[in-house]
Protein backbone atom coordinates (compact mmCIF):
# COMPACT_ATOMS: atom_id res chain seq x y z
CA UNK A 1 0.00 0.00 0.00
CA UNK A 2 2.94 2.37 0.62
CA UNK A 3 3.84 2.13 -3.06
CA UNK A 4 0.35 3.23 -4.08
CA UNK A 5 0.51 6.18 -1.70
CA UNK A 6 3.85 7.14 -3.23
CA UNK A 7 2.49 6.91 -6.78
CA UNK A 8 -0.63 8.87 -5.83
CA UNK A 9 1.53 11.63 -4.40
CA UNK A 10 3.99 11.93 -7.24
CA UNK A 11 1.34 11.85 -9.96
CA UNK A 12 -0.63 14.65 -8.37
CA UNK A 13 -0.08 18.37 -8.60
CA UNK A 14 1.89 18.15 -5.32
CA UNK A 15 4.97 17.04 -7.26
CA UNK A 16 6.30 20.49 -8.10
CA UNK A 17 9.73 19.76 -9.54
CA UNK A 18 10.84 21.84 -12.51
CA UNK A 19 13.49 19.25 -13.37
CA UNK A 20 11.48 16.10 -14.05
CA UNK A 21 8.03 14.63 -14.45
CA UNK A 22 8.65 12.10 -11.65
CA UNK A 23 11.17 11.66 -8.82
CA UNK A 24 14.40 9.95 -9.87
CA UNK A 25 16.03 9.41 -6.48
CA UNK A 26 15.90 6.78 -3.74
CA UNK A 27 14.82 4.04 -6.13
CA UNK A 28 11.55 5.77 -7.03
CA UNK A 29 11.54 4.77 -10.74
CA UNK A 30 11.95 1.08 -9.93
CA UNK A 31 9.20 1.19 -7.32
CA UNK A 32 6.83 2.86 -9.78
CA UNK A 33 7.57 0.31 -12.52
CA UNK A 34 7.09 -2.58 -10.10
CA UNK A 35 3.76 -1.20 -8.93
CA UNK A 36 2.29 -0.69 -12.42
CA UNK A 37 3.60 -4.10 -13.53
CA UNK A 38 2.25 -6.14 -10.61
CA UNK A 39 -0.57 -4.31 -8.83
CA UNK A 40 -3.99 -5.92 -8.80
CA UNK A 41 -6.44 -4.61 -11.38
CA UNK A 42 -9.72 -3.25 -9.99
CA UNK A 43 -11.39 -2.09 -13.22
CA UNK A 44 -10.79 -2.30 -16.98
CA UNK A 45 -12.38 -0.04 -19.58
CA UNK A 46 -11.80 1.25 -23.09
CA UNK A 47 -9.55 4.30 -23.02
CA UNK A 48 -11.72 7.39 -23.53
CA UNK A 49 -9.95 8.71 -26.63
CA UNK A 50 -7.26 7.98 -29.19
CA UNK A 51 -6.73 6.61 -32.67
CA UNK A 52 -5.75 3.06 -31.67
CA UNK A 53 -6.87 0.41 -29.24
CA UNK A 54 -5.75 0.90 -25.68
CA UNK A 55 -7.33 0.04 -22.36
CA UNK A 56 -7.63 2.09 -19.20
CA UNK A 57 -6.83 0.08 -16.10
CA UNK A 58 -7.65 1.15 -12.56
CA UNK A 59 -5.26 -0.46 -10.11
CA UNK A 60 -5.77 -0.98 -6.41
CA UNK A 61 -4.91 2.29 -4.71
CA UNK A 62 -6.95 4.05 -7.46
CA UNK A 63 -3.97 4.61 -9.75
CA UNK A 64 -4.79 4.55 -13.47
CA UNK A 65 -2.60 3.18 -16.24
CA UNK A 66 -2.97 2.92 -19.98
CA UNK A 67 -2.45 -0.52 -21.48
CA UNK A 68 -1.33 -0.67 -25.11
CA UNK A 69 -1.60 -4.32 -26.24
CA UNK A 70 0.95 -6.16 -28.30
CA UNK A 71 0.13 -6.09 -32.03
CA UNK A 72 3.34 -7.47 -33.54
CA UNK A 73 6.14 -9.82 -32.64
CA UNK A 74 9.44 -8.05 -32.03
CA UNK A 75 10.90 -9.17 -35.36
CA UNK A 76 7.95 -7.94 -37.43
CA UNK A 77 9.01 -5.32 -39.99
CA UNK A 78 6.78 -2.33 -40.74
CA UNK A 79 7.19 -1.36 -44.38
CA UNK A 80 5.93 1.79 -46.07
CA UNK A 81 5.36 5.14 -44.37
CA UNK A 82 7.42 5.94 -41.28
CA UNK A 83 4.16 6.51 -39.39
CA UNK A 84 2.46 3.35 -40.70
CA UNK A 85 1.10 0.32 -38.86
CA UNK A 86 -0.28 -0.21 -35.39
CA UNK A 87 1.52 1.18 -32.36
CA UNK A 88 4.31 -1.06 -31.10
CA UNK A 89 3.95 -1.75 -27.39
CA UNK A 90 7.66 -2.46 -27.00
CA UNK A 91 8.46 0.94 -28.52
CA UNK A 92 6.65 2.63 -25.63
CA UNK A 93 8.79 0.81 -23.07
CA UNK A 94 12.01 1.12 -25.09
CA UNK A 95 11.34 4.86 -25.35
CA UNK A 96 11.03 5.16 -21.57
CA UNK A 97 14.42 3.52 -20.97
CA UNK A 98 15.99 5.50 -23.81
CA UNK A 99 14.76 8.72 -22.21
CA UNK A 100 16.22 7.69 -18.88
CA UNK A 101 19.63 7.01 -20.44
CA UNK A 102 19.53 10.34 -22.30
CA UNK A 103 18.53 12.10 -19.05
CA UNK A 104 15.24 13.23 -20.63
CA UNK A 105 13.08 13.17 -17.51
CA UNK A 106 9.74 14.23 -19.00
CA UNK A 107 8.23 10.87 -19.95
CA UNK A 108 5.69 8.69 -18.12
CA UNK A 109 7.03 5.40 -16.70
CA UNK A 110 6.22 2.40 -18.88
CA UNK A 111 6.81 -1.32 -18.48
CA UNK A 112 5.83 -4.60 -20.14
CA UNK A 113 2.90 -6.27 -18.39
CA UNK A 114 0.90 -9.43 -19.10
CA UNK A 115 -2.77 -9.63 -18.13
CA UNK A 116 -5.03 -12.69 -18.24
CA UNK A 117 -8.21 -12.23 -20.25
CA UNK A 118 -10.42 -14.32 -17.94
CA UNK A 119 -8.71 -13.69 -14.59
CA UNK A 120 -7.71 -10.03 -14.88
CA UNK A 121 -10.04 -8.47 -17.46
CA UNK A 122 -13.46 -10.13 -17.72
CA UNK A 123 -14.32 -10.07 -13.97
CA UNK A 124 -13.70 -6.31 -13.72
CA UNK A 125 -14.52 -5.18 -17.29
CA UNK A 126 -17.04 -2.39 -17.78
CA UNK A 127 -20.15 -2.97 -19.85
CA UNK A 128 -18.68 -0.74 -22.55
CA UNK A 129 -15.55 -2.86 -22.81
CA UNK A 130 -17.52 -6.10 -22.89
CA UNK A 131 -19.44 -4.79 -25.90
CA UNK A 132 -16.14 -4.62 -27.79
CA UNK A 133 -15.16 -8.21 -26.99
CA UNK A 134 -15.79 -11.04 -29.46
CA UNK A 135 -14.75 -14.67 -29.87
CA UNK A 136 -12.48 -15.63 -32.73
CA UNK A 137 -12.67 -18.80 -34.82
CA UNK A 138 -10.74 -20.80 -32.23
CA UNK A 139 -13.08 -19.71 -29.43
CA UNK A 140 -10.73 -17.26 -27.72
CA UNK A 141 -12.21 -14.07 -26.32
CA UNK A 142 -10.66 -11.08 -28.09
CA UNK A 143 -10.91 -7.28 -27.87
CA UNK A 144 -11.31 -4.78 -30.69
CA UNK A 145 -11.87 -1.76 -28.45
CA UNK A 146 -13.24 1.69 -29.05
CA UNK A 147 -11.12 4.22 -30.90
CA UNK A 148 -10.94 6.21 -34.13
CA UNK A 149 -9.41 3.35 -36.13
CA UNK A 150 -10.75 0.38 -34.15
CA UNK A 151 -12.42 -2.31 -36.27
CA UNK A 152 -14.24 -5.47 -35.24
CA UNK A 153 -12.02 -7.53 -37.57
CA UNK A 154 -8.78 -6.16 -36.04
CA UNK A 155 -8.82 -7.69 -32.60
CA UNK A 156 -6.25 -8.36 -29.92
CA UNK A 157 -6.41 -11.95 -28.70
CA UNK A 158 -4.75 -13.78 -25.80
CA UNK A 159 -1.89 -16.22 -26.31
CA UNK A 160 -2.00 -19.93 -25.49
CA UNK A 161 -1.74 -19.07 -21.79
CA UNK A 162 -4.80 -16.82 -21.97
CA UNK A 163 -2.68 -13.69 -21.53
CA UNK A 164 -2.35 -10.43 -23.45
CA UNK A 165 1.02 -8.70 -23.37
CA UNK A 166 1.23 -4.95 -23.57
CA UNK A 167 2.84 -1.73 -22.40
CA UNK A 168 1.56 -0.51 -19.06
CA UNK A 169 1.98 3.27 -19.04
CA UNK A 170 1.35 5.43 -16.01
CA UNK A 171 -1.69 7.63 -16.60
CA UNK A 172 -0.96 11.33 -16.14
CA UNK A 173 -3.87 13.11 -14.52
CA UNK A 174 -2.66 16.54 -15.56
CA UNK A 175 -3.66 19.33 -17.90
CA UNK A 176 -1.33 19.58 -20.87
CA UNK A 177 -1.10 22.40 -23.36
CA UNK A 178 -1.16 20.93 -26.85
CA UNK A 179 0.73 22.49 -29.76
CA UNK A 180 1.18 21.58 -33.40
CA UNK A 181 4.77 20.74 -34.24
CA UNK A 182 6.36 23.12 -36.76
CA UNK A 183 7.96 20.01 -38.30
CA UNK A 184 4.75 17.98 -38.54
CA UNK A 185 4.05 15.84 -41.61
CA UNK A 186 1.16 16.28 -44.02
CA UNK A 187 0.34 12.52 -44.03
CA UNK A 188 -0.16 12.86 -47.78
CA UNK A 189 1.98 13.55 -50.84
CA UNK A 190 1.78 17.29 -50.14
CA UNK A 191 5.04 18.79 -48.95
CA UNK A 192 5.10 20.84 -45.77
CA UNK A 193 6.95 24.15 -45.62
CA UNK A 194 9.86 22.73 -43.62
CA UNK A 195 10.44 20.16 -46.36
CA UNK A 196 11.01 22.80 -49.06
CA UNK A 197 12.36 25.87 -47.24
CA UNK A 198 16.04 25.70 -46.29
CA UNK A 199 15.61 28.76 -44.05
CA UNK A 200 12.55 27.35 -42.26
CA UNK A 201 14.24 27.53 -38.85
CA UNK A 202 14.47 31.31 -39.08
CA UNK A 203 10.67 31.45 -39.15
CA UNK A 204 10.42 29.08 -36.19
CA UNK A 205 12.86 31.23 -34.19
CA UNK A 206 10.53 34.16 -34.74
CA UNK A 207 7.61 32.25 -33.24
CA UNK A 208 8.99 30.02 -30.48
CA UNK A 209 11.13 30.78 -27.45
CA UNK A 210 14.75 29.62 -27.45
CA UNK A 211 13.95 27.14 -24.69
CA UNK A 212 11.07 25.59 -26.64
CA UNK A 213 13.13 25.32 -29.82
CA UNK A 214 15.99 23.58 -28.01
CA UNK A 215 13.42 21.29 -26.37
CA UNK A 216 12.00 20.39 -29.81
CA UNK A 217 15.50 19.58 -31.06
CA UNK A 218 16.06 17.24 -28.09
CA UNK A 219 12.77 15.53 -28.96
CA UNK A 220 13.80 15.23 -32.62
CA UNK A 221 17.00 13.41 -31.62
CA UNK A 222 15.01 11.12 -29.33
CA UNK A 223 12.48 10.38 -32.10
CA UNK A 224 15.22 9.82 -34.69
CA UNK A 225 16.91 7.16 -32.57
CA UNK A 226 13.73 5.05 -32.42
CA UNK A 227 12.39 6.29 -35.79
CA UNK A 228 9.17 7.77 -34.47
CA UNK A 229 7.95 9.90 -37.37
CA UNK A 230 4.50 10.51 -35.97
CA UNK A 231 4.92 13.41 -33.51
CA UNK A 232 2.67 15.82 -35.37
CA UNK A 233 1.79 17.55 -32.11
CA UNK A 234 3.37 17.82 -28.71
CA UNK A 235 2.14 18.25 -25.15
CA UNK A 236 3.66 20.70 -22.69
CA UNK A 237 3.66 20.66 -18.89
CA UNK A 238 5.58 23.18 -16.77
CA UNK A 239 6.99 24.61 -20.02
CA UNK A 240 8.56 21.23 -20.91
CA UNK A 241 7.59 18.91 -23.75
CA UNK A 242 6.29 15.62 -22.35
CA UNK A 243 7.25 12.55 -24.39
CA UNK A 244 3.84 10.95 -24.84
CA UNK A 245 2.73 8.42 -27.49
CA UNK A 246 5.97 6.75 -28.47
CA UNK A 247 4.42 3.66 -30.03
CA UNK A 248 5.39 4.36 -33.64
CA UNK A 249 9.06 3.65 -33.10
CA UNK A 250 11.03 0.47 -33.91
CA UNK A 251 9.15 -0.21 -37.12
CA UNK A 252 11.96 -1.06 -39.53
CA UNK A 253 15.55 -1.49 -38.36
CA UNK A 254 16.84 -1.03 -41.90
CA UNK A 255 15.40 2.49 -42.34
CA UNK A 256 16.86 5.76 -41.04
CA UNK A 257 14.42 8.51 -41.95
CA UNK A 258 16.81 11.45 -41.74
CA UNK A 259 14.15 14.14 -41.97
CA UNK A 260 13.09 13.33 -38.40
CA UNK A 261 16.33 15.18 -37.54
CA UNK A 262 15.25 18.28 -39.48
CA UNK A 263 14.99 20.50 -36.36
CA UNK A 264 18.64 19.73 -35.60
CA UNK A 265 20.20 20.14 -39.05
CA UNK A 266 18.01 23.09 -40.07
CA UNK A 267 18.62 25.07 -36.87
CA UNK A 268 22.12 23.77 -36.08
CA UNK A 269 21.78 24.37 -32.36
CA UNK A 270 21.71 21.98 -29.42
CA UNK A 271 21.69 22.23 -25.66
CA UNK A 272 25.23 21.73 -24.40
CA UNK A 273 24.04 19.33 -21.69
CA UNK A 274 22.32 17.16 -24.30
CA UNK A 275 25.53 17.00 -26.33
CA UNK A 276 27.48 15.99 -23.22
CA UNK A 277 24.96 13.23 -22.51
CA UNK A 278 25.17 12.00 -26.10
CA UNK A 279 28.97 11.90 -26.00
CA UNK A 280 28.89 9.80 -22.83
CA UNK A 281 26.84 6.98 -24.39
CA UNK A 282 28.95 6.19 -27.45
CA UNK A 283 30.50 2.87 -28.35
CA UNK A 284 27.52 0.69 -27.48
CA UNK A 285 26.91 2.11 -24.01
CA UNK A 286 23.46 3.38 -25.00
CA UNK A 287 21.97 0.08 -26.10
CA UNK A 288 23.87 -2.01 -23.54
CA UNK A 289 22.27 0.09 -20.81
CA UNK A 290 18.77 -0.27 -22.29
CA UNK A 291 19.25 -4.05 -22.56
CA UNK A 292 20.25 -4.25 -18.91
CA UNK A 293 17.38 -2.07 -17.75
CA UNK A 294 14.89 -4.20 -19.66
CA UNK A 295 16.43 -7.41 -18.31
CA UNK A 296 15.92 -6.18 -14.73
CA UNK A 297 12.19 -6.52 -15.36
CA UNK A 298 12.61 -9.74 -17.32
CA UNK A 299 12.04 -8.46 -20.84
CA UNK A 300 13.80 -8.10 -24.17
CA UNK A 301 12.59 -4.81 -25.65
CA UNK A 302 13.82 -5.09 -29.25
CA UNK A 303 15.65 -7.33 -31.69
CA UNK A 304 19.41 -7.18 -32.06
CA UNK A 305 18.83 -5.50 -35.44
CA UNK A 306 16.96 -2.66 -33.75
CA UNK A 307 19.66 -2.22 -31.11
CA UNK A 308 22.27 -2.01 -33.88
CA UNK A 309 20.06 0.49 -35.73
CA UNK A 310 19.86 2.76 -32.68
CA UNK A 311 23.67 2.76 -32.44
CA UNK A 312 23.94 3.49 -36.17
CA UNK A 313 21.53 6.41 -35.86
CA UNK A 314 23.45 7.73 -32.87
CA UNK A 315 26.51 7.99 -35.13
CA UNK A 316 24.41 10.01 -37.58
CA UNK A 317 23.39 12.37 -34.78
CA UNK A 318 27.09 12.82 -33.93
CA UNK A 319 27.88 13.49 -37.60
CA UNK A 320 25.08 16.07 -37.86
CA UNK A 321 26.26 17.97 -34.79
CA UNK A 322 29.86 17.91 -36.03
CA UNK A 323 28.69 19.20 -39.41
CA UNK A 324 26.95 22.10 -37.67
CA UNK A 325 30.01 22.85 -35.53
CA UNK A 326 32.23 22.81 -38.61
CA UNK A 327 29.90 25.19 -40.39
CA UNK A 328 29.02 27.63 -37.61
CA UNK A 329 31.52 27.10 -34.80
CA UNK A 330 31.09 25.31 -31.48
CA UNK A 331 29.99 28.40 -29.53
CA UNK A 332 27.12 29.10 -31.92
CA UNK A 333 25.88 25.50 -31.99
CA UNK A 334 26.07 24.38 -28.36
CA UNK A 335 23.83 26.44 -26.11
CA UNK A 336 23.39 26.66 -22.36
CA UNK A 337 19.62 26.85 -22.59
CA UNK A 338 19.46 30.13 -24.49
CA UNK A 339 20.33 31.63 -27.88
Amino acid sequence: MLVFLMISTITSQHWNSEESLFPHTNGAPGKILHAIQTSQIALVDNAPKGTQLKLLLLLEGKQKIYFKPKRYNLNHVINGNIYGGFDRHNSEVFAYYLAMVLNFKWIPPSVIRRIHIHKDIVPVATAGLKRTMVKNDSGSLCIYGKCFYCKINETVCPDSNGEIEGAAILYLDRQFKIHKSPWRRSYSTRKMEWETDNDFCKKVKGILSAKRLLNLIDVAIFDFLIQNGDRHRYEVYKDQIVLLDNGKGLGNAMVDELDILAPLYQCCILTASTWQNLEMISGGILTDTIKKLGALRGHTLATEEHFKAVERRLLKVYATVQYCIGKHGRSKVLKNGFL
